[in-house]
């Protein structure tokens, strides 16, 4: 075959992709990027009183006063402010994009069962999605039409909020997002949260909740909460490989960051919590493989009250740069796992104001361990100072080789009394010394195996107190069944507009 016939059929078969790639439906796009198109797309302006259609080529809606049902996939743009008033997408609606162009409504928005909606914050718009007390079938049991969230993605439904816009979710209710849980019934469930500018303040309860597959793959979210920041039943997936990963400023939770299957892979991620910051467990499942896995990513984080890390299972840092701070003195510490915890790769700076750290670590890559640890163990005489770090909040810490040159620099995020540090920058065997304030502690850099020596023991797993750990199989959600919340976060009464 000659240069030029092998050239020509290389050209046909390109031109013949693209031609294919070209009739491919819009959806599926969407589920990939925040490209969309509003050719043709039918427009919806909401007012106290009404909502006004602009038709254009999908017509599969119905109005009802100030409640808007998508009946049929298309492109639907809202608009306009009201403040009282809903958007449902029907049960097995699929292939709908949902665009948010400047609208300000307080009522809430149900992806029904087997729906699959991608909703869109217009690029240069500012959106505000609020409810009210009463969306909340726990404190108001006669409201039957309650969705306990500001978006309620049900069981089965595949959501993606994206867009180069920005979203306030205002969830004076319950949730700000729920999402529900894959049955044999209604299909596999999943919420996808990407490129949105995305604000949630949820003083009742959660910010996000979904009970399968999370998946925060960029974008910029602040987020303030009562109960938990971003949480999952099962898998919960922030960033991915190879990207930059979204920006996460978690400013006020109880936890924040929490699945039984927790994978951080990038981000920028800022978390200040009164209990664990992450955690991996699910006081429902017991038999479970619990896994924290942080393989990238920038990770900031403090406890006022409860542990940096926990998981009910193992705990892997294999990369990114990790400052995790707990300013508990009792029994809660920086890095605690049931399982094993192993360092093999990253930046990691752990430190507490507690005496130890309840673990089980393999430093895969060099490791050092300042102030008291209360037994930690693991070291050779002379490895570790005996006294305390003395560590005050705000001060600045660094730790340096015996070259003077700093592998680490920082701020003290709250009062500690240890530190344990690993980073690539170590050698084993190399003598380092910590500097904050008044404290000036040496020790030596080493890998292998730390077990705390009774300090933490084996960690509670981050379980409130009557959570259970142990004695049941992990139920199976497949045929119908849903995984029950925590106290205080579970629906009542049947699912509404199914």
């Amino acid at each position: 075959m000659t240069k030029a016939n092998s050239l020509s059929r290389w050209l046909a078969a390109a031109m013949a992709a693209l031609m294919l790639l070209a009739l491919l439906p819009a959806r599926v796009w969407a589920a990939e990027s925040t490209a969309y198109d509003t050719d043709g797309a039918t427009a919806f302006t909401f007012t106290d009183i009404a909502i006004t259609a602009k038709d254009g080529d999908c017509t599969g809606y119905d109005i009802d006063g100030t409640a808007l049902t998508i009946e049929a996939a298309g492109t639907y743009i809202v608009s306009g402010s009201c403040q009282s008033g809903s958007i449902t997408v029907k049960k097995g609606v699929t292939g709908v994009t949902l665009v948010l162009s400047g609208l300000t409504l307080t009522a809430a928005i149900a992806c029904n069962k087997s729906s699959g909606v991608t909703i869109v914050a217009q690029d240069g718009t500012a959106n505000i999605l609020s409810d009210t007390e009463t969306n909340n079938g726990d404190s108001y049991p006669d409201n039957t039409n309650a969705e306990n969230a500001v978006i309620k993605c049900k069981d089965g439904a595949q959501v993606t909020l994206c867009g180069g816009g920005a979203l306030t979710i205002n969830a004076n209710g319950k949730n700000g997002i729920k999402s529900g849980a894959s049955t044999t019934e209604e299909g596999e469930a999943s919420l996808t949260i990407r490129e949105l500018t995305l604000t949630i303040n949820a003083p009742v309860n959660d910010a996000i909740n979904a009970q399968q597959l999370l998946n925060v793959e960029s974008g910029t979210l602040t987020i303030s909460a009562a109960d938990d920041a971003i949480h999952s039943d099962l898998v919960l997936n922030i960033g991915g490989d190879g990207t930059d990963g979204p920006t996460i400023a978690i400013t006020e939770c109880y936890e924040g960051i929490e699945a039984a299957e927790l994978n951080v892979l990038s981000g920028n991620i800022d978390i200040l919590s009164s209990d664990d910051c992450l955690n991996a467990a699910n006081s429902d499942l017991s038999g479970y493989a619990f896994s924290m896995n942080i393989s990238g990513g920038v990770i900031t984080a403090c406890s006022s009250s409860g542990d940096g890390f926990d998981s009910n299972g193992d705990l892997t840092i294999s990369g990114g740069t990790v400052a995790v701070w707990t300013a508990n003195a009792a029994d809660n510490q920086p890095l605690d796992a049931d399982g094993a915890i192993t360092v093999s790769g990253g930046t990691v700076l752990a430190a507490g104001g507690s005496a130890g750290m309840g673990m089980n670590l393999t430093a895969e890559q060099p490791c050092v361990t300042f102030g008291s640890t209360g037994g930690m163990g693991g070291g050779r005489p002379g490895d570790m100072d005996g006294g305390s770090a003395s560590i005050a909040k705000d001060a600045a810490v660094t730790i340096t080789g015996s070259d003077g040159s700093a592998v680490y620099s920082g701020t003290a995020l709250c009062n500690a009394s240890f530190v344990f540090f690993s980073s690539p920058e170590l050698t084993a065997d190399g003598s380092y010394t910590l500097t904050a304030g008044d404290t000036s502690l040496t020790a030596t850099a080493q890998t292998g195996s730390i077990s705390s020596g009774g300090m933490g023991g084996p960690g509670n797993g981050g379980q409130r107190p009557g959570d259970r750990d142990g004695g049941q199989q992990a139920p199976d959600f497949s045929g119908g069944g849903q995984p029950p919340e925590r106290p205080g976060s579970q629906q009542s009464g049947t699912t509404q507009n199914s």
